[in-house]
């Protein structure tokens, strides 16, 4: 696995623990230090994608622009 590979699985990781933090905290739990001051349903749905998002990457999908 080369270095690019890694950096890429990192920012995964990342993106799926935003994610989460953010959809946590949209049902009330402190988690990451994420406080969101949007509609809960909005908080919701942008957590869902930046959490499928970020373990899409991890499994081994690319991202081609």
């Amino acid at each position: 696995m080369s270095i690019s590979e890694i950096i890429v699985k990192v920012i995964g990781v990342i993106l799926a623990l935003v994610g989460l933090a953010i959809i946590l905290s949209a049902v009330g739990v402190n988690f990451l230090g994420v406080a969101i001051s949007m509609p809960p349903i909005l908080a919701i749905v942008i957590g869902a994608l930046m959490l499928g998002a970020g373990i899409y990457i991890i499994r081994g999908g690319t991202i081609t622009a």
